[in-house]
């Protein structure tokens, strides 16, 4: 990708389960030139296309930029050459302390944190970045902006927030993507009909719906999975204690998609499921035994139904 910032248009209502896809691209003549506005079908998809995965960032912006640096030389690219940089959840994109007041949990986590480097320009990715929550992020603020279903999701130069959950399209890469972990509590009673608590621990758990829409993208045939906590099957004991989500376990299984990426853990593994890449990243700086364990790079193509990682 040659542009630095990125365009959101109106979705199209043939994809996701929430009737929700977003072309976003980083070139507004380039990407309207390949939409096409009379066919349901899948248009000029840009094949393969190189991406990174970024595991949990927590507010450490530079570290992270450094590491996909680093994994780009590993696999002997120039880091321009990504065409996308996809982040798991707990990015800790706060732009300001105010919300960075709004993340839940230890205060260790309401700290500003290092997105106003990539805010003010002195941190430049060398793609455009995409992030979806995890459970210790600043709610309120991402809610009010919606992410990309409601038009919005632009969080600072070239970062994107893709929002709580859905499916959307990258330069003709099909993405579908959940935000947040599971909690029992808050999934049995917002299924009840109660409403999801906006701050605080739970404002940090996924809902029935968004499960729904997950799902109704990766059976339109989504090509990368993103969520926050791992499947079940992987590992017993993580960073920790016992790992997965049963949920996603079953999107993947159900879905298919090439691959699947996730992060919340704070320790790295790979496996396959079915037909499926699923990488679990590793927490990004100091806290990693191996820092390039939160960072990986992948050759996708998603015409030819293949994946491989290249560091």
């Amino acid at each position: 990708m040659s542009g630095r910032f990125m365009i959101c248009v109106k979705c199209r209502r043939e994809f996701a389960g929430c009737g929700e896809i977003w072309r976003i691209g980083v070139a507004a003549q380039e990407m309207l030139s390949r939409v096409s506005r009379k066919s349901s079908a899948l248009v000029d998809r840009v094949v393969p296309m190189l991406i990174a995965g970024l595991g949990d960032v927590h507010g450490h912006w530079r570290e992270a930029l450094a590491l996909v640096d680093a994994a780009c030389a590993k696999a002997g690219l120039a880091a321009t050459d990504l065409g996308a940089i996809f982040q798991v959840g707990d990015a800790e994109a706060q732009r300001t302390q105010a919300e960075a007041d709004q993340v839940p949990g230890p205060a260790k986590y309401r700290k500003l944190g290092g997105f106003h480097e990539v805010v003010d320009g002195e941190v430049v990715f060398p793609a455009p970045v995409f992030f979806i929550a995890g459970n210790h992020e600043p709610f309120p603020a991402l809610d009010a902006d919606g992410g990309c279903a409601t038009g919005a999701g632009e969080w600072g130069p070239s970062v994107t927030y893709l929002g709580r959950a859905g499916g959307a399209e990258i330069e003709g890469l099909r993405l579908a993507f959940l935000s947040g972990i599971y909690g029992e509590r808050t999934f049995r009673e917002v299924g009840e009909g109660k409403p999801r608590p906006i701050t605080g621990k739970r404002a940090g758990h996924y809902i029935p719906g968004e499960v729904e829409k997950v799902s109704g993208a990766l059976v339109r045939g989504a090509d990368v999975l993103l969520t926050h906590d791992w499947p079940t099957g992987i590992a017993d004991v993580g960073h920790f204690g016992p790992t997965g989500d049963e949920r996603i376990r079953m999107l993947i299984e159900e879905g298919q998609p090439l691959l699947s990426l996730h992060g919340h853990m704070h320790c790295a593994a790979s496996t396959v499921i079915g037909a499926t890449q699923v990488e679990c990243l590793a927490i990004v700086g100091y806290h990693s035994g191996d820092p390039l364990a939160a960072v990986g790079v992948w050759d996708i193509d998603p015409v030819g139904r293949t994946v491989r990682r290249l560091a």
